[in-house]
This record gives structure tokens, C-alpha cells and sequence, in this order.
């Protein structure tokens, strides 16, 4: 091909014929200048489809990220509903003072249970690794920063409180309850069938504290877990939005 242009241009050169050699050369130079933009245009599209490549794979690691934490945080809801009931039970027999009874044995090691959230954030570290600006849709892309960014770590923050009021609940009953309670475990240790088996109910009924300071624990696992809640909710909507978006690609 270059040769077949070659041999026109010297053609029209030995023929004296300038006004068409210009034409002509001009005309190879628009030919050119074509070629160049399709080649442009070409790498451009090529670009484009792996932006969005790379937009996809990165909101649906998200979207794995959040439906993981999710179903971790429901399951730690109904944990701490189910323990703060339990302890209702405990608390009802204690402020009674009925009798004992073995039923109680398993109850004691409830109260104690402490608050443990782990908040995942690799997906979000991908996404500013790869640049948050790779999410073309603006109002997503903020949703999803300012989820990270102001939602987690205002519930963060939450779960750190929660953490700490069972810490001191929990130091209380070591100082104070545990040393007239027995551990007594199964041959084959399950800590969810452990039981605390008082040595001296009496002393325990008899512990002015000990009553507030269940009731505040029960307290802070419902609102925990009320907080909790909300922000699953949030997860949820967001979920549901990257998945509309994901429908686009």
C-alpha cells in the first residue's frame, strides 16, 4: 500500500503536475489524520470497557462485602436479644427472690457475654486503591463513601461503648459474683452449655448491685442491638442500590 502511494506521488512529480501532487498530499494527510482518530477512538472505547470492567468487579466486591456483614450482624442481633431474654429471666428470679433452680445454672454465664462487632472495610480499601472516582454514578459513589466513611464508624463508635459497659458489667461480676458462683462444665467444654452454679444464692440476693447492674446490662444489648438494626437496614438499601446499578453494565 505505501509503495502504491509512493509510485503515484512520483507519477504526478514527473509529470509536473504540482496543483494535483498538493491535492494529492493533502488528501493523504486527511487519510492519516483519519487513521490516527479511529486509532484513538478505538483505544479510547478500549479503555472505557475496562473502566467499566473494573467498576463492576469492584462494586460487586462490595456488594459480597456488605451482604457478609449483613447476615454477621443479624446473627449477632438475635445473639444479644436472645441473651438480654434470657437475662430477663435471671433478672425477674433475682428481684422475686424465689427460689433456685437449676434452670438458673446456665443463665448466670449470659450476663457476661460480651459485645463484639467486626466491621469489614477491605472492599472499601479496594475501591480507594483502584480510585473512588472509578464509580461513574455520583450519588452512588457518595452513598457508598459516606457509608464507610460516616455511617460505620458512627455505629463503630457505638459498638465501642457497648463493648466498654460490658466490660465493667463484666469486671463487677469477677469481683463480686464470681467468687460465690462454681464453674461447672460439661465433660466436653460448649460455652454455650456452661453453667455458673451458685455456691451461695443468699449472698448474691443480698448483693444491693447487683439487680441495676443486670438491668443496665439488659438495657444496653437492646439498644445495641436497636442500633445494630438500623444500621443493617442501611446496608440493605445500599445493597439494593448497587444491584440496580450493577443491572446498567
Amino acid at each position: 500500500m505505501i509503495k502504491f502511494f509512493r509510485k503515484i506521488r512520483q507519477q504526478l512529480l514527473s509529470e509536473n503536475k504540482f496543483s494535483k501532487y498538493l491535492l494529492y498530499a493533502i488528501g493523504e494527510i486527511i487519510l492519516v489524520v483519519i487513521g490516527i482518530l479511529i486509532a484513538l477512538q478505538i483505544n479510547n472505547w478500549n479503555e472505557e470497557r475496562k473502566g467499566r470492567m473494573l467498576e463492576k468487579s469492584t462494586l460487586i466486591e462490595i456488594k459480597k462485602s456488605l451482604e457478609l456483614d449483613i447476615q454477621q450482624f443479624e446473627d449477632q442481633i438475635k445473639s444479644q436479644v436472645k441473651t438480654a431474654h434470657l437475662t430477663t429471666t435471671l433478672l425477674h428470679h433475682i428481684k422475686t427472690k424465689e427460689p433456685y433452680n437449676n434452670e438458673l445454672d446456665g443463665l448466670w454465664e449470659r450476663v457476661v457475654r460480651y459485645f463484639f462487632v467486626d466491621f469489614n472495610t477491605s472492599a472499601f480499601k479496594l475501591l480507594e486503591s483502584r480510585g473512588i472516582d472509578i464509580i461513574n454514578n455520583e450519588v452512588l459513589r457518595k452513598k457508598i463513601v459516606d457509608h464507610y466513611n460516616l455511617e460505620q464508624v458512627k455505629m463503630k463508635r457505638s459498638s465501642e461503648v457497648s463493648e466498654h459497659l460490658s466490660n465493667q458489667n463484666l469486671v463487677y461480676f469477677f469481683d463480686h459474683v464470681y467468687p460465690v458462683i462454681t464453674p461447672d462444665f460439661e465433660e466436653t467444654f460448649d460455652y454455650k452449655n456452661e453453667k455458673w452454679v451458685p455456691q451461695d444464692y443468699e449472698s448474691l440476693l443480698n448483693d444491693s448491685s447487683l439487680v441495676p447492674k443486670i438491668s443496665h446490662n439488659i438495657k444496653v444489648r437492646y439498644r445495641f442491638s436497636q442500633l445494630l438494626r438500623e444500621f443493617v437496614e442501611k446496608q440493605k438499601i445500599l445493597v439494593k442500590e448497587i444491584e440496580a446499578e450493577l443491572n446498567k453494565h
